[in-house]
């Protein structure tokens, strides 16, 4: 068991000695190979393939997502009960 445990440490211990270090490039070398630079702007959008504004585009997704069955501000809960008529009800009027 001991020699298994040391067999193990010095493994582990050793790893570090065999990997290959890389070769790192100058950072003082001004001919030091590096990967070109590309620019792509963060504001630059797709151009646009339809001609409908985006309030049309919006209604369009609306429209389409709210004739889905369990969509909606529901989120997927059973309809609310119609509203109860008080008005109908006859209360004593403070008789005990």
């Amino acid at each position: 068991m001991k020699h298994t445990l040391w067999a193990a440490i010095g493994a582990l211990l050793a790893a570090p000695l065999a990997a290959q270090p890389q070769r790192a490039a100058d950072p003082a070398d001004p001919g030091a190979a590096v990967a070109p630079l590309v620019y792509e702007s963060v504001i630059a959008t797709p151009p646009v393939q339809d001609a409908a504004t985006p309030d049309k585009r919006w209604r369009a997704a609306n429209d389409t997502v709210g004739g889905q069955p369990g969509h909606g501000h529901a989120h997927g809960a059973p309809a609310a009960p119609a509203p109860v008529d008080h008005s109908k009800h006859h209360h004593s009027e403070g008789k005990r």
